[in-house]
């Protein structure tokens, strides 16, 4: 689905946007005691839920709910999204390759294809490009985004295996109260509890923080 292929620059820029809004190194103690160090930008944003209203690539509006969690024991960043009133949605997974000192990401779909890519942060944001596999018609899609006040602007670009890129596609985002499950699945069965995760000190109790 061709809608859905954009909405993984959401998890990158919700991961991202805690350092890009001037969070200094003592306001993420705890979460750098708690989790991996090199994702404890990321983990204040566990139990948060988002909502994007914008352009997909054929240019049809579009509405994206997304949600975020910290797991493997705070060694990667998971978002999962839904599009509303759809039947697509996808999950991506961030972590920090210790050999490269990059962060990456591998996004997985309901519609059967999957990307994985890199994000670079910038002054306004990042940017990422991520390479797309098994789908008949996208081979890369590159984003950008730029975080406002309390929003996160996102602007991307599909590119078709001919070499065409579409232009146009932007998806403002907004927080939302906490979702429940947006993809049930087994996991989300047997462990149902962890969507009462409210932050990052939830998932990681016990520590001085």
């Amino acid at each position: 689905m061709k809608q859905g292929l954009a909405a993984f620059a959401l998890s990158l820029a919700m991961g991202l946007s805690t350092t890009a809004h001037g969070v200094k190194p003592s306001e993420t103690a705890c979460a750098v005691k708690t989790a991996y160090e090199p994702m404890a930008p990321f983990a204040k944003l566990a139990g948060r839920s988002w909502r994007g209203e914008g352009t997909g690539p054929n240019g049809q509006p579009v509405v994206d709910i997304a949600k975020y969690e910290m797991i493997l024991g705070g060694r990667a960043f998971q978002s999962t999204h839904k599009l509303e009133n759809a039947d697509y949605g996808g999950r991506t997974i961030i972590f920090f390759d210790e050999g490269a000192k990059k962060y990456i990401f591998h996004y997985f779909t309901t519609a059967g294809f999957h990307t994985t890519g890199e994000i670079v942060p910038t002054a306004t944001g990042f940017t990422a490009v991520e390479k797309v596999q098994n789908h008949p018609e996208f081979a890369e899609v590159r984003s950008e985004a730029f975080y406002g006040d309390k929003t996160i602007r996102v602007v991307s670009s599909h590119v078709t295996h001919d070499g065409d890129a579409s232009t146009g596609e932007e998806l403002v985002y907004k927080e939302i109260p906490s979702e429940g499950v947006l993809l049930f699945d087994e996991a989300d069965a047997l462990f149902g509890k962890r969507t009462d995760v409210k932050d990052a000190n939830d998932r990681y109790a016990g520590d001085d923080c």
